[in-house]
């Protein structure tokens, strides 16, 4: 068996292969350290992937619930306009009682000032094991701190107190003067209504006009965007009410019929509603608007004051010859209260209703502005809407 050398040669050998492990375990922790910072960079990178699609796909859902919100809301005007008719049928007829206002006021209400000021309790001053003011041996100092703090107090609340009592006598008198006015002006308005209404029942045209108008104005039956502006007259002799009534403009039907988003572009996208569809969802339209009128003014007329109601539509548009708005008529109808009643109003087509059932006109392409022969009614203008407006 050999013997190891333990000659300068072999101390030299040692000690490089001594360096070399060092240099190898060196390499090795090097490589460790390097392969554990990319492992960690590559966590991070896919952390920040994911994040960001994340990111991404929160902000598509958010865009493209809106797009969908949108077209709910699209959706739902489009019912609501389909269905003006069938809902204003529904609603109560108007009653001349819906004139006067309420001689029920608001109560007086002071809040806190209702509420007096607590007064402070000797008892609770007192120092303890004590029950009364006595002077007992070696309390005086004591009792008497207690009676100054007690007195102060109950000074400060008595003052708090008659503070109080003073505000609430002077917002109880302006709740008074208040409602001393509200009552009188309350009053003034319905004995201007009962007057107005004793002409009514007597045919007077102005009180007529500005009743049956007035009902017209106060209608809650219009959807948000349709107009209300009215001109009108009584005949008398013939028992004849002429309306002239503003028709919608063909924008209030939707353009769209959806939202759509589109990721890649990063917008939203707008579906166009056929043509077709548009153009026959204003004409009904425009029928149900002149069927609903007539509803609603014939269900005001309580004392049988009308045979008959002669009612033009119409839309403001420029004259292109003149540079000026002018009224151009789309649809026309004179009917009688006892061809009007025999119609299922809830029930009908609109459009057939108002041309075939009453005899009436319907512009064939009102998009287009396509006028009718208007009837014979009143000039244009308002009229009517201050009764209803002082409510």
């Amino acid at each position: 068996m050999s013997r190891r050398s333990t000659g300068p040669v072999s101390a030299w050998a040692d000690v490089q292969r001594q360096r070399q492990r060092q240099v190898e375990a060196q390499h090795r922790s090097d490589a460790q350290r390097q392969r554990e910072a990319e492992r960690r960079q590559r966590a991070a990178e896919r952390a920040q992937s994911l994040s960001r699609r994340e990111q991404q796909a929160a902000y598509r859902g958010r865009r493209e619930q809106d797009a969908r919100d949108r077209t709910d809301e699209l959706d739902r005007r489009m019912a609501e306009l389909a269905a003006l008719l069938r809902s204003g049928c529904s609603a109560p007829e108007f009653s001349p009682d819906a004139l006067l206002a309420s001689e029920q006021l608001e109560p007086f209400a002071p809040g806190r000032l209702a509420e007096p000021i607590a007064m402070p309790r000797a008892e609770l001053y007192l120092p303890a094991q004590r029950s009364g003011w006595g002077l007992g041996s070696g309390a005086r100092a004591q009792e008497q701190a207690a009676r100054a703090r007690y007195e102060s107090d109950l000074r400060a609340a008595q003052s708090a107190e008659a503070r109080r009592q003073q505000q609430l006598a002077g917002y109880r008198e302006q709740y008074r003067q208040w409602a001393d006015a509200r009552l009188a002006e309350v009053r003034r308005h319905n004995a201007e209504v009962a007057r107005t209404m004793t002409a009514v029942r007597r045919g007077e045209p102005t009180a007529v006009v500005e009743y049956l108008t007035a009902a017209l104005y106060a209608s809650q039956v219009w959807p948000e965007g349709l107009p209300r502006q009215v001109s009108a007259s009584f005949e008398p002799p013939e028992r004849r009410l002429l309306l002239n009534w503003e028709l919608p403009p063909f924008s209030v039907v939707p353009e769209s019929s959806a939202v759509r988003y589109l990721p890649g572009a990063d917008r939203d996208k707008e579906v166009a509603r056929p043509v077709t569809e548009r153009r026959a969802a204003y004409r009904d339209l425009l029928a149900q608007c002149l069927l609903l009128v007539l509803r609603e003014v014939f269900g005001a007329d309580r004392f049988e004051l009308l045979d008959s109601v002669v009612l033009n539509g119409f839309v403001d548009d420029v004259d292109p010859a003149t540079g000026h708005r002018t009224p151009v008529f789309l649809a026309a109808v004179a009917v009688s209260r006892t061809d009007f009643e025999a119609v299922n109003l809830a029930a009908v087509d609109a459009a057939d209703c108002l041309v075939d059932g009453l005899g009436g006109q319907l512009s064939a392409r009102p998009d287009r502005r396509a006028a009718v022969a208007a009837r014979p009614a009143a000039g244009h203008g308002r009229a009517g809407g201050g009764l209803a407006r002082r409510r």
